[in-house]
């Protein structure tokens, strides 16, 4: 078995989380790269538990808890582009929300 250097973990979700910093434009590009570094800590957190010999039953809470948060972040997003017709985040009109 392959040990995995930390760094080879904590790369990509530092390159995503750079990104989402740095591109600000529709509201679904920000909900995707938020969804990538979820999975980027899932996957992180399963090598962790892998390696350390662990339980991995709370790793069921987390997947849990990242579906109800991307079910919600779609519902915003529809329920937004029902009333205002664009996913723009500099939109003025989403702004006053």
């Amino acid at each position: 078995m392959k040990i995995v250097k930390m760094s080879e973990m904590i790369m990509p979700i530092t390159l995503m989380f750079m990104i989402y910093l740095i591109s600000k434009v529709h509201i679904i590009n920000s909900l995707i790269i938020i969804e990538y570094i979820s999975v980027m800590v899932i996957v992180s957190m399963m090598t962790f538990i892998k390696i350390m010999s662990l339980e991995n039953h709370n790793m069921l809470y987390f997947v849990i808890l990242l579906i109800t948060e991307s079910v919600l972040g779609l519902s915003i997003l529809i329920s937004m582009i029902r009333t205002h017709g664009n996913d723009f985040l500099k939109c003025s009109a989403v702004l006053k929300l």
